[in-house]
């Protein structure tokens, strides 16, 4: 296995690969190997991030931090604003993550108020910075629809 325990990774897909869809959306981020299993193949190791989010990864989907070249590199979105430089009024980081340039409320347009604003806080609940704070204001908006379409049926 090419890393241990402790080692500190960076999730990016090498020059010239094709980029995964976790390479894609958590390219840039420094993690540290909590757990290497060569079992559970493709994705032997698992990953901490410094947000409290633990993701597993396939042995082409990391490199050593020392490996990774942070200057203008094609498969190498860059540390968690993968989209340009953050705007915090009008592109802030925690709704600019997303991968193609995608901004959240690209997404969230498309739905009601209710439903908008849940999905508003499961897609920014890792970046924001209190995960389960969003996480339960995700929630306290589905609890409402809920509620709200429950009443309609009655």
């Amino acid at each position: 296995m090419r890393f241990k325990v402790g080692d500190r990774v960076v999730v990016a897909a090498p020059a010239g690969a094709e980029l995964s869809a976790a390479a894609a959306v958590y390219g840039g981020r420094i993690g540290t190997v909590r757990a290497v299993d060569s079992h559970p193949l493709p994705y032997p190791y698992k990953v901490l991030f410094d947000n409290g989010v633990s993701l597993a990864f396939a042995d082409d989907e990391l490199m050593h931090g020392s490996e990774v070249v942070f200057e203008d590199e094609p498969n190498f979105p860059g540390p968690i604003v993968a989209t340009g430089e953050a705007d915090s009024v009008n592109h802030p980081s925690h709704y600019t993550w997303l991968p193609n340039g995608l901004e959240v409320i690209d997404l969230t347009q498309h739905f009601n108020f209710v439903r908008g604003n849940a999905l508003k806080y499961l897609l920014r609940a890792d970046f924001k910075g209190n995960t389960l704070e969003d996480l339960k204001k995700a929630r306290w908006y589905i609890d409402y629809e809920i509620r709200h379409l429950e009443g309609q049926a009655g």
